[in-house]
């Protein structure tokens, strides 16, 4: 890390100066302290080995709902790091403890092992100079890999610090944020930060995106082609629906939340039928809603549903809807203003700017959110999303992440760990 200093001073220097000194818990001065620099050293000796393994936990399949063998990997790994307190609970989060010294705050590095392919998805990362392509290459694998290899560091290096740094490696993610719902209500810890490790190294998120989910389901007694003309069909009603869905007025696009265009109405999978000549026993689609605040989803969601049962109704066929387990409730969340504030958030920012490709534009935080840490957030406690390496097109097979930007990525958590739970 020392051959960074220079070059990346003045990217600190600036970064330093937008946001609150008091709130701001990195100074570049501790990069320096001979314990953390030796972790910092030992990363860039691993950048070839830290590749590989990267590429070999890719190519572990790990849809949602079916973690087993990542989830072994990581217990595995927990165990030869030395972490104290290691579980594997019933929704397959794995989880374990860096004991502090005492007298810090503990803080949450998760992490999430699913990814959103199916198990039958062909899954292998090719290579082509520094590009690394392949499904889960990026979301959530590069930041697994890079949350493992900073605690490996921190022992390298022999770090001490103040309070408990905990190594989540959660479950679930993709499916409604659940592995980390449950964890963080059912563990028995009670963290004093909560920091997600699920963006692109040039992200950090601080808010929470509200995300309502919903199934659609219409029903009849079915007919033979030959006698459905005239006759109610959920299809029909399905067809009705998305059309009146899609035509439901959303407000004005929210600006400074990096590409994303929320709020937002999804249709993401439709199904229903048995047969080509019949008209379907039960025909379903799905709906992703989301918004930036209570107020806006509360009165979006009502509007979705009403427009699913009025086709269903006006096409004279059975209806009903299910809600996932998506829904978070964020009555004990903090004010903007608040979690913008917090030392977690300040701290983050300042971090990543430091670490930041040398050129590339300043990294600015934003109120949005939709990992792990929204549950977090929904509590009350102080969190933010960050990430290690600079990953592009996630949730698409074309997923691909520059591999060069893994060790600065790493780098960059160690500065965060060691600043949050030293100071």
């Amino acid at each position: 890390m020392v051959d960074m200093l220079p070059r990346l001073a003045a990217v600190a220097l600036i970064s330093a100066a937008l946001v609150p000194a008091q709130n701001n818990w990195f100074t570049p001065a501790i990069l320096k302290e001979p314990a953390v620099a030796k972790a910092l050293e030992s990363v860039d000796a691993r950048s070839s080995a830290i590749v590989d393994e990267w590429v070999h936990l890719v190519e572990i399949p790990s849809p949602s709902h079916k973690e087993q063998a990542r989830a072994e990997y990581m217990r595995a790994e927990m165990e030869k790091l030395g972490l104290s307190e290691i579980r594997v609970d019933d929704q397959l989060n794995v989880s374990g403890v860096r004991k502090g010294t005492g007298g810090g705050p503990s803080v949450v590095f998760a992490a999430h092992t699913d990814t959103v392919f199916p198990a039958s998805t062909p899954i292998h990362v090719r290579r082509d100079g520094d590009i690394l392509t392949a499904p889960g290459i990026g979301d959530d694998t590069a930041n697994l890999m890079a949350t493992l290899e900073m605690f490996r560091a921190l022992n390298r290096g022999g770090v001490e610090t103040k309070g408990d740094l905990i190594f989540l490696a959660s479950s679930q993610e993709e499916v409604g944020l659940l592995g980390a719902k449950h964890w963080l209500a059912n563990s028995g810890y009670h963290p004093d930060m909560f920091i997600a490790v699920d963006l692109a190294s040039n992200q950090v998120w601080y808010g929470a995106l509200r995300i309502s989910q919903y199934k659609f389901v219409y029903t009849s007694p079915g007919a033979h082609t030959l006698e459905s003309r005239g006759a109610p069909s959920p299809a029909k009603a399905v067809a009705k629906a998305i059309t009146a869905l899609y035509e439901i007025p959303l407000p004005p696009l929210a600006q400074g939340i990096d590409s994303f265009k929320v709020p937002v109405i999804n249709v993401g999978m439709i199904g229903g039928g048995t047969v080509f000549n019949a008209i379907p026993r039960e025909a379903w689609f799905t709906v992703d809603l989301r918004s930036l605040d209570s107020a806006t989803q509360d009165r979006l969601a009502t509007a979705v549903v009403s427009a699913a049962q009025q086709a269903a109704e006006k096409e004279g066929v059975g209806f009903h809807a299910e809600e996932t387990g998506v829904a978070i409730d964020y009555s004990k969340g903090l004010p903007q203003s608040v979690r913008l504030n917090q030392p977690v958030v300040q701290t983050a920012v300042a971090v990543a700017n430091f670490f930041r490709r040398p050129g590339s534009a300043e990294i600015k935080p934003a109120d949005v959110g939709s990992t792990d840490a929204n549950n977090a957030v929904a509590l009350g406690l102080p969190a933010v999303a960050v990430g290690a390496v600079l990953e592009h097109q996630p949730h698409r097979l074309e997923e691909f992440a520059e591999a060069s930007s893994m060790v600065p990525g790493i780098k960059s958590l160690i500065a965060l760990a060691v600043s949050l739970t030293t100071h």
